[in-house]
């Protein structure tokens, strides 16, 4: 086909202009043909010129070679650029070579190849290799560029080359188009980008000509607009609000706290120069981790997402202390046995972790080095304690605010809920609790408001980042309450809308409170504390536990956290800023880039920021508190407070935390083949009876949804 001859050098008048079939293309020929050293070439004299690659093009018209074995013959000699588009590079020089006047054309030849080329449409806004492997953000020049199947391929095509995680692909993908995850569901988002990625591929392959050309049909094909998930209309669209005023804000008199309440001051041993190097190789391993996960980890909400064996151990320890009443020593070894159950059963789902444990028991008894079991162990009891002390601490500041202002909180203030007998939780806490219950995905006997969410959201230019994945997970409930601030702007608006909306004969009881809570400038300052402690601790914590950081390492990155709470309760300030390259365990700050708005949100709140100042350092001291009574052990002077002698570590180079943060193997199972089971899954059922009926002890490692309050209980 005629468009088809833009690669074609044969036959051209070009090739003699330019005089492409010098000494030097018959060197190029000796050498690809032979030994395929690249020796002779004088390749590490000058940069590679483009006139290189143009009579590389030309070598292969002539001989009819394959492009496969052209390629591997550049990636041989050009070994400091393997991953480079070889083949792309070469078509795009003999179109620009045939296309320029005589004069442009030998400025071209000899102007050097740019090997960080990752492909046309990337070129065409300036995006090279560097943009993409360090996730910068490049949405200003991408904005322009339409998302088509050919720009799909393109980036799919680079991720191949450079042998990265394809997930990428779609934090990339935001920006060209922030709407093209709109639930922020980013493993979701994969799976059906990669079907489809399939797909054009197949189409690709197919179509081909005879010459490995592209048919006026494939051209078509990768031109056409790219669709994640077809795009539909909501039902209906909620009535535009009229703007109101700002409310004028009571002014509240804080209590001054207790200056005697002090964080207990730990010496901070020197790490030597060996131990300094390698930590700082290990937390810039993980910062490069954190951006490959796309921003994920730059998750807001994993839909359905399974529990790891830390989430499990976290709901046990909740739900025996409840049992148990507190730390008695019944309900901690009991605690230790449930967990060592389940650890058992996840080492024989999990090969990677049967390994780990094998890997720790070859190093014997002598090695200062907490066992996985005890790391779980620890960390569970600690998330759980911090969550605990958190919501009690919230509740006492909240009674503080009441005495002060002589008026009750959120709904609490109107006549219709002064009967009604609250939970023993903060108001913060219910507000947290029931707008996501209202915003959540449908359930039966719920109504639900989430798509009227996303499509109000999407109206505002503010996708939504609230999270919909499981209310039982403790660590949602900080990451619900971030995204919560981080849509200040849309949440009251969006509840008085639905209020305005509803049907006045028999109105919603339940939106009615949480608009009211919504409203209310006190509860909405306390979430910003919470938010903030999501951004600058919980979340970066999480993310430190899921990354590839190595285990025997876990003290340092103690240390350095409660070396922050000892600044951070001295002076908040610093806490109220975002970070701007790396968080607290130099990771890529991934909490506060999906968020973005909570900084704002203290930025523009002028009346109650010394509040919010006020609670967050008593939250800090209180976190604090906790860290040393559940990480004294990770801490100088524990047991496990001094890093493993480098023999050691370098065994335990393969153990990271991502290992022991893997999926237990028997959680919830989805409602839908419960209803339905097959025969395989009955089999499934029946081998996984077998396998842990026969100890008590599983009866607790069943996640129940016992931390999901039910909106019975509000009333």
């Amino acid at each position: 086909m005629e468009e088809c001859q833009d690669f074609c050098l044969c036959g051209k008048a070009v090739v003699s202009e330019a005089n492409l079939r010098d000494e030097y293309y018959w060197k190029l020929s000796a050498d690809f043909i032979g030994p395929q050293s690249g020796e002779g070439l004088e390749l590490d004299v000058a940069p590679c010129k483009n006139r290189f690659m143009i009579q590389v093009g030309l070598l292969r018209e002539d001989n009819n070679f394959p492009w496969a074995a052209i390629v591997d013959w550049l990636r041989k000699i050009f070994s400091l650029n393997q991953t480079a588009d070889f083949r792309t590079l070469i078509e795009r020089g003999v179109a620009t070579t045939l296309s320029l006047g005589s004069d442009a054309r030998l400025a071209f030849l000899e102007s050097d190849v740019n090997f960080n080329f990752v492909g046309p449409i990337c070129d065409s806004i300036g995006v090279e290799r560097q943009h993409l492997l360090e996730m910068r953000d490049f949405s200003e020049q991408a904005q322009s560029v339409e998302v088509t199947n050919g720009l799909i391929l393109e980036l799919s095509n680079f991720v191949s080359r450079e042998r990265i995680a394809p997930i990428v692909i779609i934090s990339w993908l935001q920006n060209f188009d922030p709407d093209i995850c709109d639930s922020w569901n980013i493993q979701k988002a994969y799976k059906v980008l990669r079907s489809k990625i399939k797909r054009i591929k197949m189409c690709c392959r197919s179509s081909e000509t005879r010459s490995n050309r592209r048919s006026a049909a494939i051209e078509s094909l990768l031109q056409a607009p790219f669709e994640l998930v077809p795009r539909k209309m909501p039902k209906f669209l909620l009535k535009k609000r009229i703007k109101r005023d700002e409310e004028n804000t009571e002014q509240v008199i804080i209590k001054e706290e207790c200056e005697a309440v002090e964080i207990m001051q730990v010496e901070r041993p020197e790490m030597g120069t060996e131990d300094t190097k390698k930590f700082t190789q290990v937390q810039v391993q993980s910062h490069a981790d954190s951006r490959s996960e796309s921003k994920k980890a730059e998750k807001a909400s994993f839909k359905g997402e399974a529990k790891t064996l830390l989430d499990i151990a976290m709901l046990s320890v909740q739900k025996l202390s409840k049992m148990y009443d507190g730390k008695t020593p019944a309900c901690r070894q009991l605690s230790m046995d449930l967990l060592k159950n389940q650890y058992t059963l996840t080492c024989k789902e999990h090969p990677a972790m049967a390994e780990f444990e094998r890997i720790f028991n070859s190093l014997g008894e002598d090695v200062s080095l907490a066992s996985p079991i005890q790391f779980l162990y620890c960390n569970a009891h600690f998330l759980v304690a911090v969550h605990n002390a958190v919501e009690e601490h919230i509740m006492n500041f909240e009674r503080e605010l009441i005495l002060s202002s002589g008026e009750k909180l959120g709904r609490d203030k109107l006549p219709k809920f002064q009967n009604f007998v609250n939970m023993k939780e903060s108001a913060t806490s219910r507000y947290i609790h029931m707008a996501c219950d209202i915003l959540r995905s449908h359930t039966p006997n719920k109504k639900s408001y989430r798509k009227h969410w996303v499509a109000f959201c999407k109206e505002m230019k503010n996708p939504s980042r609230l999270v919909f994945n499981q209310p039982d997970r403790l660590s949602s409930y900080f990451e619900a309450a971030a995204g919560l601030v981080h849509h200040y702007q849309e949440t009251v608006p969006f509840f008085s809308d639905l209020l305005s909306l509803d049907n006045e004969k028999c109105p919603d009881i339940i939106l009615e409170s949480v608009a009211a809570d919504a409203a209310d400038s006190m509860i909405q300052s306390l979430l910003c504390v919470l938010a903030i402690v999501y951004c600058k601790i919980l979340g970066p914590y999480w993310q430190l536990l899921r990354s590839g950081g190595e285990y025997s390492l876990f003290s340092h990155y103690i240390l350095c956290l409660y070396q922050k709470f000892l600044d951070w309760s001295k002076d908040p300030s610093t806490l109220l800023e975002p970070d701007e390259y790396t968080n607290i365990f130099m990771q890529y700050p991934l909490q506060q880039k999906v968020f973005k708005e909570i900084f704002n949100y203290y930025g523009k709140w002028h009346t109650n920021r010394d509040l919010i100042r006020a609670c967050l350092k008593r939250t800090i001291k209180v976190i604090a508190g906790v860290t040393e009574e559940y990480m004294k052990d990770f801490l100088p002077g524990g047991i496990f407070g001094q890093a493993p002698p480098a023999d050691v570590s370098v065994r335990l180079i393969s153990c990271t935390f991502s290992v022991l943060m893997a999926d237990y193997p028997f959680a919830d199972v989805d409602q839908s083949k419960k209803k339905n089971p097959d025969k395989s899954s009955k089999l499934s059922v029946k081998r996984t009876r077998k396998q842990i009926f026969g100890s008590f002890i599983f009866v607790f490692a069943t996640p129940l949804c016992f931390l999901k309050p039910q909106m019975c209980n509000y009333y």
